[in-house]
């Protein structure tokens, strides 16, 4: 496939969403590159639908750009849905109202729920495409209850699908230092990870972990070393990071969509998957060049956000997107 003159896609300007797709070209370009050919080497008397799926709807941005080649080939229209899933009650009750034609038209299915726990669904589809984008949503990191962002003034929660496991501020009052350093030094990548963790654990025996995102995000820069807190990116950044990962299993979930899921999708399909850090990255990489060739790589390194993108959209500067092929 090709990378440059990727098609043109215009999002729905949905005012309930913040979201901008990231990369959102060069993926509906992959993803959809092969639609025509597999429809037209299908068994006339196959009936129903061929699938591209949306792991991670959010916003919308992603699924409306395939929706959008859908509609607009009268040899895809009855031919090819979307079956887009989120664990966020918030991003599914607003996608399947914006678009409600297109559920009703049989082009989409929204489903919520963890993409890990797609497995059977995607294998009882003929699913030809994949994507999962690993970063949270402008919505959601913009809602201050989810207490995702160290501006917020919510609580500090961090789950994605506040209705499923623990809080970030219940894991901090109960996990032992030893873990709490544990997982900001691994999953953090967090220089000053045992100083952090023995001061939460100091701080949670008097007053305790109480307070918004904002003020535990104060709390934590505190005991950043003065010279180190006047950086690029805000002092409490990679605390927040880890704390987020762990609250959400995100690596264990990305490990049983590379493991379980991919693997169901038919052979030929296109699959593109969007990181924001090395722990993921470094998950995609293995699983793409190792995995006992059931995938094909289609780009050597990951593709990025050009400086027209990262300008109109920051947040995509950190993202790697890594397209392959079911083999």
């Amino acid at each position: 496939m090709t990378t440059t003159d990727t098609p043109e896609i215009h999002p729905i300007n949905d005012a309930a969403s913040v979201h901008v797709p990231i990369l959102l070209g060069p993926i509906v370009e992959c993803l959809t590159e092969k639609l025509v050919s597999w429809v037209e080497a299908r068994d006339p008397s196959a009936g129903g639908r061929i699938w591209l799926v949306d792991c991670t709807l959010g916003g919308g941005g992603h699924t409306e750009g395939f929706l959008d080649i859908i509609r607009n080939n009268p040899r895809l229209a009855n031919c090819v849905g979307v079956l887009a899933i989120d664990q966020d009650n918030t991003a599914v009750e607003r996608a399947r109202e914006r678009f409600k034609a297109d559920i009703e038209a049989g082009r989409l299915d929204i489903l919520q729920g963890r993409f890990s726990e797609m497995a059977d669904e995607v294998a009882a589809r003929e699913c030809v495409g994949l994507l999962a984008d690993f970063g949270f949503s402008s919505d959601q990191i913009e809602d201050p209850e989810r207490g995702l962002s160290f501006r917020a003034d919510g609580p500090l929660d961090m789950r994605l699908d506040p209705e499923r496991g623990e809080s970030a501020r219940s894991w901090l009052m109960r996990a032992r230092e030893s873990e709490i350093e544990e997982v900001l030094r691994e999953y953090g990548e967090e220089r000053y990870s045992r100083r952090i963790a023995a001061a939460i654990v100091e701080h949670r025996r008097g007053k305790g972990i109480g307070g918004t995102a904002r003020e535990f995000a104060d709390f934590v820069s505190r005991l950043i070393p003065q010279p180190n807190r006047h950086t690029r990116i805000h002092p409490a950044t990679r605390v927040f990071q880890a704390i987020r990962i762990q609250v959400n299993d995100e690596l264990g979930e990305i490990d049983r969509l590379l493991q379980d899921v991919l693997p169901r999708l038919r052979p030929g399909a296109r699959i593109a998957l969007i990181s924001f850090h090395s722990l993921e990255d470094r998950r995609v990489k293995v699983a793409f060049k190792d995995r006992d060739g059931i995938f094909h790589p289609l780009t050597n390194k990951p593709l990025e956000a050009d400086d027209e993108e990262v300008r109109r959209n920051p947040r995509s500067r950190s993202a790697k997107l890594r397209l392959a092929e079911r083999t």
